[in-house]
């Protein structure tokens, strides 16, 4: 497969975090950009997209928070600054996904990377139509929807359940209730995700899937999950 690559610029006005890529998986390739002058930067905002930025400053000022105002509403930005009384909110900016105080080191930046490349970047990229990459830990993981036979929240994480493995995933089952496609995945309970396609029998109370698990279905969730309801309504009542 192809790697999937991403556009992003390194503002840098510290010079004191070495940006390092060699932990991301090898299907995923970043092209990142520096610039060490806000003047530079926006020059190459200017220019082109990028889908990840990265603003390390010592203090965030009137000049920093017009730039980043300026940067397109579909880039993630990430902005580490160690000043704690700051002017600048990052609530007020949306595309501001993360505020992060220094101190910070190669392996936290990285970190952040990953964690904003799976919530953030990765769910807009309009090809992954049958598969997605998933934070499963310092990694992503590619998973193949037509493999996963369910999904259970375990926590705020959740446990995704495909042939005869279980992986789990630091997002929560809403999240992935949002990321999953909506034709093939519904949710059946609080607890549960289920892909349509493994289904085997379907009663009021419970489905029965293809590898012989029984799921209960929430009674609140019947009148939300469309296909399923509709066999209950129509077939089996």
């Amino acid at each position: 497969m192809r790697p999937v690559q991403f556009y992003s610029l390194y503002i840098d006005l510290t010079q004191d975090i070495r940006l390092e890529l060699d932990v991301f998986p090898r299907n995923i390739s970043f092209y990142f950009t520096n610039a060490s002058s806000l003047d530079h930067a926006r020059y190459l905002i200017e220019q082109e997209y990028f889908e990840v930025i990265v603003f390390n400053v010592d203090n965030v000022g009137e000049k920093e928070v017009r730039l980043i105002a300026d940067i397109p509403k579909n880039t993630s930005i990430i902005v580490i600054s160690n000043d704690y009384d700051t002017i600048f909110d990052p609530h007020d900016i949306d595309n501001v996904i993360l505020f992060t105080l220094k101190p910070i080191d190669p392996e936290k930046l990285q970190n952040l990377l990953i964690r904003v490349l799976s919530k953030y970047v990765l769910p807009k990229v309009k090809h992954l139509d049958h598969f997605d990459f998933f934070f499963t830990g310092s990694e992503m993981t590619k998973i193949n929807f037509n493999d996963i036979f369910y999904v259970e929240a375990v926590g705020t994480f959740s446990n995704v359940f495909i042939l005869d493995q279980v992986i789990l995933v630091k997002e929560s089952i809403s999240s992935l209730e949002e990321r999953l496609p909506s034709k093939n995945f519904v949710r059946l309970h609080r607890s549960f995700i289920i892909n349509t396609q493994k289904i085997l029998r379907i009663s009021s109370k419970e489905i029965e899937l293809n590898n012989a698990k029984k799921l209960p279905i929430g009674r609140s969730y019947r009148n939300k999950i469309g296909y399923i309801s509709y066999l209950i309504d129509r077939l089996l009542i």
